[in-house]
């Protein structure tokens, strides 16, 4: 049963802030008599950005709607916080933060294909369950590996920083988004809210609570996730404060994969045509992982100017002042924490698993752990872009040193259960080994105009572990007359010389142990794109030179590969509508050089045919079919005992349509959707739904979810 008490909390939670309100709406700390910005309820969800742009129209013709991208519109890159409105919306830069427009999910097209990880970029492959790590097969859209290589996995659902919504709201604003499929037995449930209000038209505070609880269509295939953010901001002509603050906890069974794919495709073959989920082997079981921690983030901004006479007057007839910022002082502290922890309570299926491997020489329990924390400091000074008429683009320059600390098991490590509870952890002995860098570096950026803008960003190691590390990262957009429309243009280049992460380099379980003295890591990338409104177009051209690149082989371990590795990939967004009937697609298409150490399915597709129209002028409804596709390839298998994508040659994924359909509703300030999910298996024989090899995809099931904001 879905845990009570955490809507217990979200109710008291919600209660006085709304209470609360009541005295903001009254006018205390507030402007008053501004009339609220029109909100923008949907637009078409742009996968490649980290930031949904608020520039995208919402049009209504005769009752219909039209949905227009408009990425590149006259707005600026730098987003003033406007507390006019009754609330706005935008995400930080984690090193400098620099404020970014940003939206939340309020949109209705592809609602229900967002709330599952698939819908988190064009193709992804994870193990079947919501909460399970995955990776994107798209290579353009993979991130470098992290210092905490055992989070990697989880990005689908991990808040950092850089991708958080920060809120400045006139009055109580929340948000509660709940979603579940399956029976009892099988379901999974996740409840997302957000509380936020403003002290005064300066200061918000806020609150966001992510539960995930899923039990899994497979045996021993369980996942739990809590995270909190307690997050606040203060924006002044002087000052500029941003707070976050996030533990987290997650757990997830392993199972290995089900023991026989026949199970799925071929039931027949395996003695019986009606196979529950739960009914198939599994080759792991009571085999879990769990990942704790929290993060920790300040960034201050102090900004030097002066005031400029307007021609606009108050309600006392003096003249309005405006604060110019010329210069800013910025600092910014980030500190992480997390601990990792892989344990069994049957031993012996684990270790035949692991041919019995055992580099710790413990007990046959297995009880695997280990931690890492790290803090970051940057200081750092800007010249503002536009105090003045010779001021064209910002300059900052900045320094940063990033200390780090890994503890590793030892040989010495003992393992013990008591009262068949979990892992007594007193037994277990640890080496601690640090890391310590500094960083200099800077950005040249114009963000602001409508015919170019561009960034430029570089930061160098100087002194310590990552000395000789330099990334260097740049970007052009600008706008040309295409057809009667404007078109806007990407470039994006970037260029790292990167050491390898401690856990790439050192490690040590009961069944990995690795020491390696890796050489650090070339990537050159050069890409772009067009986008072109009027036809509702979007191409895009990327490609990258990998030297020295990390992989885990066909063993689990890592290894490197000193040759160059070439990878291309072309991307297409392309919708159409006639009348009510609306086409959306995204195609990729990639190759690799080496197909045997970086391994990519040729094309990827993600396509949506559904009827737009409205009921009654109020509800809006989208009702189609959606589907999911990829070309067959050897795709990497996942690694329990390190949570990491290694490569196998044995099993091919792909060449099978995973379709679904749905039904997207939008009333006022609810969205809800129904979706039957996986429906192409009762019908497309033999149902090869995998996800990864031996890792099936949910089988056919009706998925539901609701989402509600309040404003008060």
């Amino acid at each position: 049963m879905f845990p009570k008490n955490i809507l217990y909390i979200l109710f008291l939670l919600l209660i006085p802030c709304h209470i609360f309100g009541q005295d903001i709406r009254e006018g205390k700390d507030l402007q008053k008599n501004v009339k609220p910005k029109k909100e923008i309820t949907d637009h078409k969800h742009d996968h490649d950005d980290h930031v949904c742009d608020e520039n995208c129209k919402h049009e209504h013709e005769e009752g219909e709607h039209t949905h227009v991208h408009d990425h590149e519109a006259s707005q600026d890159y730098h987003l003033e916080i406007d507390t006019t409105q009754v609330k706005t919306f935008w995400r930080i830069t984690e090193r400098t933060g620099e404020i970014i427009p940003g939206n939340p999910d309020t949109l209705i097209t592809d609602y229900f294909n967002r709330t599952k990880v698939e819908g988190k970029g064009v193709s992804v492959a994870y193990l079947g369950n919501l909460g399970l790590p995955a990776e994107s097969r798209i290579y353009f859209e993979r991130e470098d590996r992290s210092d905490f290589m055992f989070l990697d996995g989880y990005w689908p659902y991990l808040k950092k920083p850089g991708n958080f919504n920060f809120i400045n709201t006139k009055v109580p604003y929340s948000n509660v988004s709940y979603q579940r499929a399956g029976g009892n037995t099988v379901r999974e449930e996740r409840i997302q809210a957000i509380l936020a209000v403003n002290i005064n038209s300066k200061l918000n505070l806020g609150a966001d609570v992510d539960y995930l609880y899923s039990r899994g269509f497979y045996t021993s295939q369980q996942s739990r996730h809590l995270e909190w953010v307690f997050f606040g901001n203060y924006i002044s002509d002087r000052h500029k404060v941003h707070a976050f603050f996030s533990p987290m906890d997650y757990v997830n069974g392993e199972n290995g994969g089900i023991q026989n794919d026949n199970y799925i495709t071929h039931p027949e073959l395996m003695g019986n045509r009606n196979f529950q989920s739960r009914e198939i082997p599994v080759r792991l079981d009571n085999t879990w992982n769990q990942i704790k921690g929290k993060r920790a983030y300040l960034n201050y901004h102090y900004n030097l100017g002066y005031e400029r006479q307007t021609q606009e007057i108050n309600e006392e007839g003096d003249t309005i002042k405006q604060f110019i910022p010329v210069s800013s002082i910025i600092y910014t502290g980030d500190y992480q924490d997390r601990t990792r922890r892989f344990y069994t309570k049957s031993p012996s299926t684990l270790n035949a698993f692991y041919d019995n491997r055992n580099y710790l020489n413990t007990s046959d329990y297995s009880n695997d752990s280990t931690a890492y924390w790290s803090f970051k400091n940057t200081l750092a000074l800007s010249l503002r872009e536009g105090f003045s008429e010779w001021a064209k683009f910002d300059l900052t320059a900045f320094l940063t040193n990033d200390t780090r600390k890994y503890s590793l098991q030892t040989v010495e490590t003992k393992t013990s259960f008591e009262n068949d509870s979990l892992i007594n952890t007193k037994y277990i002995k640890y080496n601690s080994k640090g890391q310590n860098s500094t960083y200099v570096g800077g950005e040249l950026a114009k963000r602001n105009g409508k015919i170019l803008r561009y960034d430029a960003q570089g930061s160098f190691g100087v002194v310590g572990y990552n000395i000789g590390d330099f990334d260097i990262s740049g970007h052009i957009e600008t706008r040309i007359p295409v057809w009667g429309d404007t078109a806007s243009i990407n470039l994006n280049a970037k260029i790292k010389n990167l050491a390898p992460t401690f856990y790439e380099n050192h490690f040590t379980s009961k069944y990995f142990k690795w020491d390696n003295d890796f050489s650090k890591v070339k990537k050159v990338y050069l890409g772009g794109n067009i986008n072109i409104p009027h036809t509702k177009t979007k191409f895009g051209i990327s490609v990258e030179n990998v030297t020295n690149y990390i992989y885990f082989d066909k063993t689990g371990n890592p290894t490197q590969c000193g040759n160059n590795i070439q990878i291309i990939g072309a991307s297409l967004e392309q919708n159409f509508k006639l009348g009510l009937l609306h086409w959306d697609n995204r195609l990729v298409y990639q190759v690799s050089s080496k197909d045997k150490i970086i391994p990519l399915p040729d094309f990827c597709a993600y396509s949506s045919l559904y009827l737009d129209f409205l009921v009654s002028k109020v509800l809006t409804v989208q009702i189609g079919g959606s589907v999911h596709y990829w070309t067959e390839y050897y795709s990497p298998t996942y690694e329990p005992a390190t949570q990491q994508f290694r490569l196998q040659e044995e099993t091919k994924v792909g060449n099978y349509p995973v379709v679904s359909g749905f039904v997207n509703c939008h009333l006022k300030q609810a969205r809800f959707f129904l979706e039957y999910y996986n429906a192409g298996a009762k019908f497309i024989s033999p149902p090869e739904y995998f996800s990864l090899p031996h890792y099936p995809l949910n089988p056919t099931v009706l998925r539901l979810g609701v989402s509600v904001e309040f404003i008060n």
